[in-house]
Formats: C-alpha cells, sequence, structure tokens
C-alpha cells in the first residue's frame, strides 16, 4: 500500500464517510474543515487515484465519482502496524504500558479495554 499523506488522508475520510463521492461533494466537505483552494482538493484527489486508493467509477464531463479501494480498516490496521513498530518495536504491551505510566490511560480506561477485549472473544 503506497503512503497517504496526511492531507490526503482527509479526502479520503470524506469518501470513506460518503461510500462514494464525486469531486464536487469532496470538494465542499473538506473546503469546511481546511482553507485548502479547489485546485488542492482536485490535486490531493488525482494522487490518491495515482496511488491506487481512490478509483474513478463514474464520469459524467466534468464530474467524477470517486469510491475508495483501500477499506479505512485496511489502511487504520497498517497504520497501526507501523506505529507500534516504529515507536514500540511492535509490542501492543510496551504502548499500553507507556501509556498507564504517562497517565494517558486510566484505571476506568484499562477496565473498558478489558470488557472490549473479553466481548471480542
Amino acid at each position: 500500500m503506497s503512503k497517504i499523506s496526511e492531507a490526503e488522508l482527509e479526502i479520503m475520510k470524506v469518501v470513506w464517510d460518503k461510500k462514494s463521492a464525486t469531486s464536487l461533494d469532496i470538494i465542499e466537505e473538506v473546503s469546511k474543515q481546511t482553507d485548502w483552494s479547489k485546485n488542492t482538493i482536485k490535486t490531493l484527489i488525482s494522487r490518491l487515484v495515482d496511488k491506487e486508493a481512490l478509483k474513478v467509477i463514474k464520469d459524467k464531463g466534468n464530474l467524477h465519482i470517486y469510491k475508495p479501494i483501500i477499506s479505512e480498516q485496511v489502511y487504520k490496521k497498517s497504520e497501526n502496524q507501523n506505529f507500534l513498530n516504529k515507536l514500540y518495536n511492535g509490542s501492543v504491551n510496551d504502548m499500553l504500558l507507556s501509556f498507564v505510566k504517562s497517565k494517558k490511560l486510566t484505571k476506568k480506561d484499562l477496565e473498558e479495554l478489558m470488557q472490549m477485549i473479553e466481548d471480542e472473544d
């Protein structure tokens, strides 16, 4: 999977949320959250098509409809693994311990996490 930049991720979030989106939909949504120009957003969309993260499913004149090739779940799984590998040598335990030691993970958080783990079994 090609690396998706933070800016490109903003485009992907819109498409994932909508399941498919026209270029106009993407421009409208991203413009609400950023001060990027229409051309910047179109460039980011084109990069995602080139990276095979998005595909054009319909083309009506100047109106393109985009659908994600990379699912949000697959992307998150890949990024989670990259994060774990980069900072914690792939160890979830080391990551959680780090959060506990830095007081970023409370006892209540741990209890909720344990419940979620039990629910997955």
